[in-house]
């Protein structure tokens, strides 16, 4: 996570936005001390030969009672409600949640941030693979998070050394909430690059010759003609969304690649944008789909540098591409030609008006001076929600940049994080609107303001004996080869 997420909080209608940076320093309660459930001994009885008479019939010996067999949902209940989880959190997978709170409570790396592990099991059980578990909860025993300045941002994750680094003065300074936000941003990394086991196939390079190659294809010589690198929005800007899908409800950094993303699932649907961001070549895939779309090779990585400097304002506007001009053709290509009379796309697009992507040149150009997102009036309503819903009065509220659509448990709705913009700026909410794309209309506001899990006594998690859990800590290095080294922020 680059930067600090928010650059200014401001009071201005257009886009008030927070200064934002999180960290480290939960209380760091010692030790991982795994509590085993024991099961009673079995005894077999059996009559000695010498004490039987001779000729008196044998006496069958009595039948061992069996142990119980410990019943997996109400044991893997027993560790969910101790640390924070529900029965929806576990999605039925009560082994493979044991398995993981083995995994987690054995980790002695992870003091003080055990909780915020155990959160992420829900994502783990919608996408880890069976054949992917040796690898992936040796990865979750040996992970490191650590205290660590960490050079101008907020967080990041070191894959070849399995660690999370996390600003020290983060918390003290933006508190708990934005401090957790930048954490599970970090914790999706870790995910994202160790879930389909010791697999990375992320990067695209662009040869000499004009044409793209998984880096991982390429043989050492082959390597020596790459001339440049495709890397999408999928691995900030998605890591933002599934940290605001499953956690926080809203983006805070990463705006304009979160909002392509959620264009890409609106054109092509969840399962196939969710599917692609957990595989390992989720850059290649979308290649393809761009290749399909039209677009040149040379255009591709013309695209692929926009995107890197979406959040940091265009360096080479004549070397670059409009994300939303990409955006227009994966539209032409998969929907049809009526892109201009889709207000839902036109919203989502309009969401991502930015006076850098002006200097760009673009044959939509003429198209882009009609895009709206939300309007001043309805700043101003959703500022009125906030006011009446907490009862302050007397607090103004900035927003993590406008208010924008967002997918929320499938239903597109409108967003935005919200703090104080003067004051103890600590009090962070997500704003939840219901927005009739057609009419205009907000509706149905809704606050979020608890994301950060609550912590528990790291010392008494009541984790059972599960046969066929990862045990002991793996010291086999993994292959590690040059296109395998990936530090993500």
């Amino acid at each position: 996570m680059t930067g600090n997420r928010f650059k200014e909080l401001s009071i201005k209608l257009e886009c008030a936005v927070l200064t934002a940076s999180l960290i480290l320093g939960t209380t760091a309660l010692s030790g991982c001390q795994k509590f085993y459930r024991t099961n009673p001994t079995s005894h077999t009885h059996e009559t000695a030969a010498e004490y039987i008479k001779p000729g008196t019939p044998t006496e069958a010996s009595p039948t061992p009672t069996p142990s119980p067999t410990p019943d997996p949902k109400q044991e893997a209940m027993k560790v969910a409600e101790y640390v924070g989880l529900t029965e929806e959190d576990l999605r039925g997978k009560y082994e493979l949640f044991e398995k993981y709170a083995v995994a987690v409570s054995e980790n002695p790396n992870l003091e003080g941030y055990k909780a915020y592990v155990f959160h992420l099991f829900p994502i783990v059980a919608d996408y880890l693979k069976p054949e992917n578990e040796k690898f992936f909860f040796e990865r979750v025993k040996t992970l490191k998070i650590v205290e660590n300045h960490t050079d101008g941002v907020d967080g990041q994750y070191i894959r070849d050394d399995n660690k999370i680094e996390i600003e020290p003065d983060l918390k003290e300074t933006m508190g708990e909430d934005l401090f957790s936000s930048v954490l599970y941003h970090e914790m999706m990394h870790f995910i994202d690059l160790n879930i389909n086991g010791d697999i990375i196939d992320c990067v695209v390079a662009y040869m000499s010759d004009g044409t793209l190659r998984k880096y991982g294809d390429l043989n050492y010589a082959e390597r020596g003609w790459v001339t440049d690198y495709v890397r999408t929005y999928f691995t900030e800007g998605g890591c933002e969304m599934f940290t605001a899908e499953y956690f926080t409800v809203s983006p805070n950094a990463y705006l304009m690649r979160v909002r392509f993303m959620v264009a890409l699932k609106y054109i092509f649907g969840d399962k196939k944008i969710t599917d692609m961001f957990f595989d390992p070549d989720s850059d290649w895939q979308f290649v393809q789909l761009l290749i399909d779309a039209g677009m040149t090779n040379e255009e591709i990585v013309k695209f692929s540098h926009t995107m890197q400097e979406t959040d940091i304002g265009i360096t080479d506007p004549k070397n670059s591409i409009d994300p939303r001009e990409v955006l227009i053709k994966l539209y032409i290509k998969n929907i049809g030609p009526d892109y201009e009379n889709d207000k839902t796309f036109c919203f989502i697009l309009g969401s991502m008006n930015d006076d850098h992507f002006s200097k760009i040149d673009s044959e939509y150009k003429k198209f882009y001076s009609k895009l709206k997102g939300i309007d001043q009036m309805e700043i101003y309503q959703i500022w009125g929600f906030i006011t009446s819903e907490t009862g302050d009065y007397d607090t103004k509220w900035g927003f993590a940049g406008m208010p924008g659509p967002f997918y929320v448990n499938g239903e597109l709705k409108v967003v935005a994080t919200s703090a104080p913009l003067e004051g103890d700026i600590k009090d962070y909410k997500t704003v939840i609107v219901d927005y009739n794309f057609e009419t205009k209309e907000l509706s149905n506001f809704k606050l979020f303001d608890k994301w950060a899990p609550d912590l528990f006594d790291e010392k008494s998690i009541p984790v059972p004996d599960v046969p066929g859990a990862p045990s002991g800590t793996d010291t086999t290095t993994t292959s590690g080869t040059d296109e395998t080294t990936e530090t993500t922020t």
